[in-house]
């Protein structure tokens, strides 16, 4: 049954939007071409090497900033969330930097590292260095103490056993979250950067689109970037699913 709502979520709205530009013409097809027209536009943009590679850059970008920014993000925020000391010393500092918006980082860190592509990765990472560390942060302080008492009642006595046995499995479920969201923030940003400062990637691509009023062909960028939104999204929620299968957030939902 929930198949079948995620399928009427984009199919009831597309066939409203096809019907209405491209049947009654209720709406200015030149601004809203029908849904047929862009799918028809992004098939055959797929087909042009051009087009392949810059998507191909965009999740080369992408995957790179998010390996980066998730791995620093989910030692810095497990060492946040165990450790009350680094967590005071660090807080301050990541709640003064997470609120501002990470494209105006661009001309900064391009200042400081004197290349584009490298700024363009990094202004990425660290959107999602942030996303990932408050998630592995939470999940980490919310280990309670018991458990940790526990597991050194039963021999834990050493750091790496406590990380194996306890702070891991115990904050997995968090970590994994922000992962997930993590990977879609390194998206939007790379995305967002290439706009205005891309030679390259999609972003670049939906630029010179608008740049040259090509509005079918900007509708078909925008719909690569959600295919692969979607496709990071579930892909990495199927990989939740079969690591924490005990999470409260994998359970069938039953419906009396």
């Amino acid at each position: 049954m929930d198949r079948f709502y995620q399928v009427c979520s984009l199919a009831v709205p597309l066939a409203v939007w096809q019907l209405a530009a491209g049947v009654f013409g209720v709406v200015d097809p030149s601004l809203l071409p029908p849904p047929a027209t862009i799918i028809g536009t992004t098939a055959s943009l797929l087909t042009e090497a051009g087009f392949r590679a810059d998507v191909l850059v965009t999740i080369q970008r992408t995957l790179l900033a998010s390996v980066v920014g998730s791995t620093l993000g989910t030692v810095v925020g497990l060492a946040m969330g165990w450790n009350p000391k680094v967590k005071a010393v660090l807080s301050p500092l990541a709640a003064a930097i997470f609120p501002l918006p990470m494209i105006a980082l661009l001309p900064l860190v391009i200042l400081l590292l004197g290349s584009t592509e490298t700024a363009l990765v990094v202004t990425a990472g660290l959107g999602t260095f942030f996303v990932v560390l408050w998630n592995a942060m939470d999940g980490a302080s919310g280990i309670e103490t018991v458990h940790v008492e526990v597991a050194r009642d039963n021999g834990a006595t050493s750091t790496y056993r406590l990380f194996r046995e306890v702070l891991l499995p115990g904050s997995l479920p968090l970590v994994l979250v922000g992962l997930r969201l993590g990977l879609s923030t390194s998206l939007l940003i790379v995305v967002a950067v290439e706009l205005v400062a891309g030679s390259s990637g999609l972003g670049s691509f939906l630029w010179v689109a608008w740049m040259s009023y090509d509005i079918t062909d900007l509708y078909a960028g925008l719909v690569v970037s959600g295919i692969l939104g979607m496709v990071f999204t579930y892909g990495l929620a199927a990989v939740e699913r079969r690591l924490v299968p005990w999470h409260a957030g994998n359970r069938r939902t039953v419906v009396l």
